[in-house]
């Protein structure tokens, strides 16, 4: 199979006029995250997918298993330079649902930046764009009255 270039749909640059409908969703940047963890991590790692759920209303969003161990994976997705973290009460509601299959809860940051610097800079997901992502891996959650997800004190992991 001959491999191809993949191009962005946008000149370079930031457009004049985008339509609402063209702007990437918090929906979809989720999906996206979910399709990126399941195929540049998961599978290549070995992981089952167990189940995954991409709407944003639902905790945890991915459903991992190695080793006859179940991971609980929620993620935060993010246009660089921002960054995304859960409240306290929601980490806490997730690691206590979780923790009746004895899944381990794991958080993941994800972000996403366009290929174009511009773009990058302006903070916009456009559909049809091309984008880095930036994964350091997953943050053991706790049930303490709080945890640091920003700067996490035993770092991230990438699971065994």
């Amino acid at each position: 199979m001959e491999n191809q270039e993949v191009e962005s749909i946008w000149a370079a640059g930031v457009p004049k006029e985008i339509k609402d409908e063209m702007y990437i969703s918090y929906a979809e940047l989720l999906q996206m995250g979910v399709d990126f963890i399941v195929k540049k991590f998961a599978i290549p790692n070995g992981f089952k997918i167990e189940e995954t759920n991409p709407n944003p209303d639902f905790m945890p969003h991915i459903l991992l298993k190695k080793n006859d161990q179940l991971y609980a994976i929620t993620l935060a997705v993010f246009l660089y330079p921002k960054y995304a973290v859960l409240q306290d009460t929601t980490r806490i509601n997730v690691v206590k649902t979780v923790a009746k299959y004895n899944a381990i809860p794991l958080f993941c940051p994800l972000g996403f930046r366009s290929i174009d610097k511009d773009r990058a800079e302006a903070e916009l997901a456009l559909k049809g764009d091309l984008f880095s992502t930036n994964f350091c891996g997953f943050i053991k959650l706790n049930d303490n009255p709080t945890q640091d997800l920003a700067n996490p004190i035993d770092g991230f992991t990438m699971l065994d």
